[in-house]
């Protein structure tokens, strides 16, 4: 029993913008379907739009592929014996095979102009007719006709000739049958009077020569695959299979765009979103692993579970919300090495850093002092654009400070006074030559709490506010072992002046 050959797939973005998050998913789908199968998984730059093609827009693409983890086995910087994987050097290709279709009479010159189309569309409407598209006025044009037209120097495109009846239809791979009438296809343009291929017949001669089995891509596609298809047959060459991804759409069930908010894959990194996350998120955006799997996965369990059968054909609304809830549990999954590496770079490009003046118990520099300051946050490091706010008051004095807790805390006349007494206190119990550990700092708020007549959490609650900014952090001796008695006490004493 003969068995069906690996799949091969491909991604085929033009580089006229950066990587939306509906090519990413494209991208994605294949990559995965290559994966799970045992396939080939191909990149094929489609930059035959010479005006709207730019070299940033296809390195966008390929910094955002690479982002999110998606090797590709042939196309650009990969090699592959099925190359050149930009189709602006494929040219003579496609003139091979434009020849072929003229030689069988197949094709045909069209010398109409985007004017003459626009005149005879509302000669046919004024007379209170409908025009079905093009209505094959050069479709029998004699050898004279022409060479006339040619010898006056008229620019020409080539029209594929297509059948006037029946219909022409393939079986989705994720919608089912899908069917259209060949009378809304008459004979469109193949190649442009620029000489350039049109995406349909360009698509179809790069996709039959790499060898693509399947065909996966966004169903904003779907108009395109039934004249791929006659494309296709007029070559003589077998249909691969098609699939059509359902649409993603706003949280408002609009097509998503600018005005929900992040839609490229590199806007995403910068607000703080993990490759991982991304990739998972955009997995679940018209995918389910089905029953109660999990939906907080590694790539490798997504490819264990993935299948086509289980894409779903309704569009798939994005969810922000959803997408920050998965990146938080992906940080949370990290190592404490993860994290640190995750987190440097944030603290670098502020200027922070562990200063020797702070005096900070166990820590011999900028690394491990910031190992220590994320141990503090556990779980509720979730963020890369939240953490700054969470550990700033780690490093600068000039960091977040929530005014509620302030208010709450700090600007009662007993909470200055307590936490002046124990600015007080703690100068003079310690050495402040010498780093502290947390437990030299319980030590002197549980006794000064008890000098004062009042509980430790007097103390605890507004120091906690006076150092942090916040009302919530880790627990307060290890704050003020982490910020330095110098700066504790400094800290104190401000916050008591200030009220």
């Amino acid at each position: 029993m003969s068995q069906n050959p690996a799949p091969r797939v491909r991604f085929a973005p033009s580089p006229t913008g950066f990587l939306h998050v509906g090519g990413a998913r494209t991208a994605l789908f294949n990559w995965l379907y290559a994966r799970s199968q045992g396939g080939t998984f191909i990149l094929r730059i489609e930059d035959t739009d010479q005006q709207r093609s730019t070299e940033e827009s296809y390195a966008a693409i390929l910094r955002g592929l690479n982002w999110l983890g998606l090797d590709w086995d042939e196309g650009p910087h990969a090699g592959g014996d099925f190359g050149p994987y930009l189709q602006s050097e494929r040219l003579d290709l496609y003139r091979e095979h434009l020849d072929r279709l003229a030689a069988e009479d197949k094709v045909y010159k069209c010398f109409c102009t985007a004017e003459d189309l626009e005149a005879r569309e509302k000669a046919v409407t004024d007379a209170g007719g409908v025009w079905e598209g093009y209505d094959r006025h050069c479709a029998h044009l004699s050898p004279e006709e022409i060479a006339v037209a040619e010898q006056a120097g008229k620019p020409c495109a080539w029209r594929l000739r297509t059948p006037d009846e029946g219909s022409t239809f393939w079986y989705d791979l994720i919608v089912d049958k899908r069917e259209f009438q060949n009378t809304v296809l008459v004979d469109r343009v193949i190649v442009k009077a620029d000489g350039f291929p049109t995406y349909q017949f360009a698509c179809v001669v790069d996709d039959h020569l790499m060898g693509i089995t399947h065909v996966l891509r966004g169903d904003d596609h779907v108009s395109n695959t039934p004249f791929q298809i006659l494309i296709y047959q007029a070559l003589g060459w077998p249909v691969p299979k098609f699939g059509h991804m359902p649409m993603i759409l706003g949280p408002d069930r609009k097509r998503l765009s600018k005005r929900h908010g992040a839609t490229s894959v590199e806007e995403f990194q910068t607000l703080g979103i993990l490759p991982a996350a991304m990739l998972n998120y955009l997995a679940l955006l018209g995918w389910s692993p089905g029953g109660n799997a999990k939906e907080v996965m590694s790539a490798q369990e997504i490819i264990k579970k993935f299948s086509l059968k289980k894409v779903g054909s309704s569009p798939a609304a994005f969810d922000y919300d959803k997408l920050n809830h998965i990146n938080s549990e992906h940080i949370k999954n990290l190592s404490a090495v993860e994290r640190l590496q995750l987190a440097l770079p944030i603290i670098t490009e502020r200027g922070w850093g562990l200063d020797p003046d702070w005096m900070i118990h166990g820590c011999d520099g900028t690394e491990a002092y910031l190992g220590r300051v994320l141990g503090t946050l556990g779980n509720r490091f979730s963020s890369l654009i939240t953490l700054p706010e969470q550990i700033g008051f780690f490093f600068t004095d000039e960091h977040f400070v929530d005014q509620e807790a302030w208010a709450g805390h700090v600007a009662s006349d007993a909470a200055r006074e307590n936490l002046a007494a124990l600015a007080d206190a703690l100068e003079a119990a310690l050495d402040l030559a010498v780093a502290q550990p947390a437990g030299a700092f319980e030590e002197v708020i549980r006794t000064t709490a008890e000098a004062r007549g009042v509980q430790a959490g007097d103390l605890i609650h507004p120091s906690r506010v006076a150092l942090t900014g916040q009302s919530r952090s880790a627990g307060i001796f290890e704050v003020m072992e982490l910020v330095g008695a110098p700066r504790t006490i400094r800290r104190l004493r401000a916050a008591a002046a200030a009220g």
